[in-house]
């Protein structure tokens, strides 16, 4: 056999065996990967998930539930129309509210609430994030420093009494 045909079967072979994907070529030629950009919305929503992992050394779930128990009890305590301004101004509210973990009105601190009368439904709110934040691995002193969290998330992003009317909702608890 030919030193060309030899060599030529050689690339054949190379050139059928290599990899489907033209990555390298972009190498070759210096073009760059073209990454997605996170839109504004979605960098603000993470941004509050990610000072309360940062500034309170939670992990993210713990973060997302925490931080969906405290939306949870603000917007049962002030209702619909003033709970309004505040899930406006948190991008991917309602996922942090679906990650508050489920609690048992029978179980825990606010079982015990939901069994003393008016006073204890008062009260039954604020026992509920506690005992989502329990079951959440999440100590009971870091509520009062992760809703000063979001409340300055709502001062530097959302309109004037916003933060104003999460306290309000929150007033159980502080």
């Amino acid at each position: 056999m030919k030193l060309s045909t030899l060599l030529g079967l050689l690339m054949s072979c190379t050139l059928i065996t290599a990899p489907a994907t033209a990555g390298w070529f972009d190498d070759l030629f210096g073009k760059e990967e073209v990454k997605p950009v996170a839109t504004e919305t979605q960098t603000q929503g993470t941004d509050l998930v990610s000072n309360v992992m940062s500034q309170l050394g939670l992990n993210k779930s713990q973060a997302e539930g925490g931080l969906g128990s405290l939306l949870t009890l603000a917007k049962s305590t002030l209702g619909g129309e003033d709970f309004g301004p505040i899930a406006k101004a948190i991008p991917g509210i309602n996922e942090l509210l679906s990650a508050a973990p489920a609690i048992d009105n029978e179980s825990g601190m606010s079982g015990l609430l939901s069994k003393a009368g008016d006073l204890g439904a008062s009260l039954q709110g604020g026992a509920q994030v506690y005992d989502a934040f329990e079951k959440l691995g999440i100590s009971k002193e870091l509520a009062a420093p992760m809703v000063n969290i979001v409340k300055g998330y709502l001062d530097s992003h959302a309109g004037d009494g916003t933060s104003d009317m999460l306290m309000k909702g929150l007033s159980t608890i502080l």
